[in-house]
């Protein structure tokens, strides 16, 4: 409760109650109760309690809950741990939702794929939304992460994991006064530092590719010997922290390398569907040997 408590209230949207905090996030109607009575802020909307969602997913997390983001969390060591023993590959579909319903004609969107390429496609109702297909192959032998580079990963390393809004995610004085961060924060923090250390850098964002669903993430990638490195040390401490697939004592300097696929080198909207970004899953099989595994 802490670390909730430092996030400033106005970056909370209360939008979900009980039934939300059970399905989503794990929490039962007694720990929910005993939560609130412990200042887990909320609002009174229509006669009922209103979490801020944000807070509702740090709990679980954190209290170890059964949850979409624990889920999640774990999906993703097991593409870590399934990419280092054998090739395949992913298909990652992206699944948009019609942010303006009942307008005249097809769908019109434009996505953005992994590789950075743009396309557009139209959607009737009954359309199958379009595919993308990445190879997987057990990634190279990682290069030596150089001492200086290596000291800033552990130090990024021991910021917690936490879900952010948008506003404060990027604030480098919130993530060193309170010692919370999440991935575009703790990217951002990575960046920074390798550049002083003078490291040739780039920011990437894109897909932290996982069954069923893959997620939008950003990293930032540092380059040694000649290539690009991925790395993203908060990641790789949560993903020994809460992913049986992954030995908790692996070095938080491992590079994502074989689980991320890039889009950009800022965040652009995957879909939009003419002015407007629609709500989009990013529905994702692995494949082995041409079927699902």
């Amino acid at each position: 409760m802490a670390d909730i408590a430092r996030v400033p209230d106005d970056y909370r949207s209360y939008t979900c109650g009980a039934w939300e905090a059970r399905t989503q996030h794990g929490m039962s109607a007694e720990l929910l109760e005993r939560l609130t009575r412990a200042g887990l802020k909320y609002r009174e909307v229509d006669g009922e309690r209103r979490y801020d969602g944000l807070d509702l997913g740090n709990l679980s997390l954190h209290l170890g809950l059964s949850s979409v983001q624990r889920m999640a969390i774990r999906s993703w060591g097991r593409t870590w741990a399934r990419c280092r023993r054998g090739t395949g590959r992913h298909l990652v579909r992206y699944v948009p939702s019609c942010p303006d319903p009942g307008h005249e004609g097809p769908c019109r969107y434009r996505f953005a794929w992994p590789g950075g390429q743009r396309r557009q496609v139209t959607l009737g109702p009954l359309d199958e939304p379009p595919a993308v297909v990445l190879d997987s192959v057990p990634p190279p032998p990682a290069p030596a992460i150089p001492d200086d580079l290596a000291e800033l990963c552990h130090e990024i390393a021991r910021l917690r994991f936490f879900l952010l809004a948008e506003p404060i995610r990027w604030d480098a004085r919130f993530m060193r006064s309170t010692g919370i961060s999440d991935c575009g924060g703790s990217s951002t923090l990575l960046l920074h530092g390798a550049k002083r250390l003078g490291y040739q850098t780039r920011r990437s964002f894109g897909l932290l590719l996982a069954e069923p669903f893959s997620t939008p993430h950003h990293w930032a990638d540092i380059q040694i010997d000649g290539e690009w490195v991925p790395l993203d040390p908060m990641t790789m401490n949560a993903l020994a922290r809460w992913s049986t697939a992954v030995p908790d004592d692996i070095p938080v300097t491992t590079p994502l390398t074989g689980i991320v696929s890039r889009i950009s080198g800022r965040w652009v909207p995957p879909v939009r569907h003419g002015t407007m970004q629609p709500r989009v899953s990013y529905l994702t099989e692995y494949h082995v040997d041409g079927s699902t595994e």
